[in-house]
């Protein structure tokens, strides 16, 4: 008698991308990625739905005129995404730095203090 084969079902899950409803990001590295992601995933899609009104275009002009409006929509949302990560960067560094900045002035005022006060000492 042959033996039965065993068949296993494999479980798959599919990756979703985050709903929206949730909560944003908290890290600014993870906010400028999501920025990124976004602006891409959007041009992309976008650079797809052009393609196809391109090969259904009436005439080589409207051909054109279809690439044209994507280069310049995409264009415009990457300055803009660009213009945001930007933002995100320079907030985070500021935020970073301000404890350093405060010890550095804390550390200035006690010099000039002590500085003051040794030469008043001397004269």
């Amino acid at each position: 008698m042959a033996a039965a084969k065993k068949t296993t079902t494999k479980k798959t899950t599919t990756r979703r991308r985050p709903s929206a409803k949730k909560a944003a990001p908290k890290s600014p590295i993870r906010t400028a990625a999501h920025t990124v992601i976004d602006t891409v995933e959007a041009n992309v899609v976008d650079g797809f739905k052009a393609v196809r009104a391109t090969v259904d275009a009436k005439d080589l002009q409207a051909a054109l005129d279809i690439q044209r409006k994507y280069a310049e929509t995409a264009l415009k949302r990457t300055r803009q995404g660009a213009e945001k990560v930007s933002g995100i960067a320079s907030k985070a560094v500021k935020e970073a730095s301000e404890p350093l900045v405060k010890r550095v002035q804390d550390v200035r005022t006690r010099l000039e203090t002590n500085v003051n006060e040794a030469l008043g000492r001397a004269a």
